[in-house]
């Protein structure tokens, strides 16, 4: 592939998570042990809260380091202190201490009819309450849940650390290329004419992105009426896509060895699926899918689709230069610009005169001769 010339790079969303799914375990031991002390009299527990609630801050601290200068030495020592942190605390002390043996072990113990001399060794009391109030121990378990969505998206931020994944943000110069679309025709990255929005999705029938470009198919007049070119990117093989995607009405690329996605700083991650917000998006897009398919409209997608189902989406707005004007990396799998929010990034007053200046620049290289043969091919799979 050709290089990117980096002139920003954009933190991994996977920190966001980590901040927002450690937080969340802390407010949940918080809540959890303010209840627990009140309801048997151990005051000792209120501290707990305090403590909990406490480290906020210096996670925080080390989060708000990372987003300031992900690309640094100082950055990436906050990003790998914010993974440590979330993992010792939200993660080993709460989700598996607390939340994991405290509650969860000593209820399947309790519930399956293991002897009371075993159960009060194991968790003595007053450390500990044998199950007799129903929302203390709900709270208890449940604190398991966003400390393993923490623990995912901190695993996931160390990985993107230690490879120093660059991701791409508003002022970034992405390198000439020629992508290769599902029926043979040849893309030029960037356009000399227009800006080009670059869609990194996930498989071939993916509910969720047929839901999206669906969306996409729809205005795709109105995109093009503003000078923007669409051009979609999957990670499946062109076979895959001439059976899904083929009729849309914009360049479609297969990129079944994930080297865009790889250069661009575009991973997968387990919180594709697993993300809150993106459960009504799945329900919604499924369903959708599930009566196309019925109705033969669609074709249901491959059982292990090539490049696995835990794809993140990306999108970019590259104008005629090359420079990038903006940048978006989903947290999710829904996690995407709409049509109206890559419109209104277009007409944003700082991106319209990069791209006025932009066009300029490429139209008075035409004029002056031939484009020069561009380096990259990204061929179909």
């Amino acid at each position: 592939m050709s290089t990117v010339n980096v002139g920003a790079t954009s933190p991994s969303p996977r920190a966001r998570a980590v901040i927002l799914g450690a937080v969340a375990t802390l407010v949940a031991t918080a809540i959890h042990h303010v209840y627990g002390g009140v309801r048997y009299a151990t005051p000792w527990r209120l501290h707990g809260a305090a403590v909990a609630l406490a480290l906020c801050v210096p996670i925080a601290l080390a989060y708000a380091g990372y987003r300031r200068s992900p690309g640094t030495r100082a950055g990436r020592i906050s990003g790998g202190s914010l993974a440590a942190l979330a993992l010792a605390f939200p993660v080993t002390s709460i989700g598996l201490f607390e939340g994991a043996y405290n509650h969860l072990a000593k209820n399947v113990l309790f519930f399956a009819g293991a002897p009371r001399d075993l159960l009060l060794r194991m968790f003595p009391p007053p450390t500990y309450e044998l199950p007799s109030d129903a929302f203390f121990e709900i709270t208890g378990v449940g604190q398991i849940v966003p400390a393993a969505i923490t623990a995912i998206a901190a695993l996931g931020l160390i990985g993107d650390l230690r490879r120093r994944v660059t991701r791409l943000a508003p002022g970034a110069v992405l390198g000439a290329r020629e992508l290769v679309g599902v029926h043979g025709e040849r893309i030029r990255i960037p356009d000399p004419t227009r800006i080009v929005h670059l869609q990194l999705r996930r498989f071939a029938g993916c509910p969720v992105c047929n839901l999206h470009l669906r969306s996409i198919t729809v205005r795709h007049d109105e995109l093009a009426a503003a000078g923007i070119r669409e051009v979609v990117v999957f990670h499946s093989s062109a076979g895959e896509l001439r059976l899904h995607a083929g009729g849309l009405p914009f360049a479609v690329v297969p990129d079944p060895e994930k080297r865009l996605y790889a250069e661009l700083g575009t991973e997968p991650s387990l919180l594709s699926v697993f993300d809150p917000r993106v459960w009504p998006i799945i329900v919604h897009s499924v369903a959708r899918s599930a009566i196309a398919i019925l109705r033969g409209r669609e074709r249901p997608p491959a059982l292990i689709p090539t490049g696995g189902r835990f794809g993140l989406p990306a999108d970019f707005l590259v104008a005629p230069d090359g420079r990038v004007l903006a940048s978006k990396y989903g947290e999710h799998a829904g996690d995407q610009w709409s049509v109206d929010e890559v419109l209104a990034l277009t007409r944003a007053p700082a991106v319209s005169s990069v791209r006025a200046a932009a066009e300029r620049g490429a139209a008075s290289v035409l004029d002056g001769g031939s484009a020069s043969r561009l380096p990259t091919r990204c061929s179909p799979g």
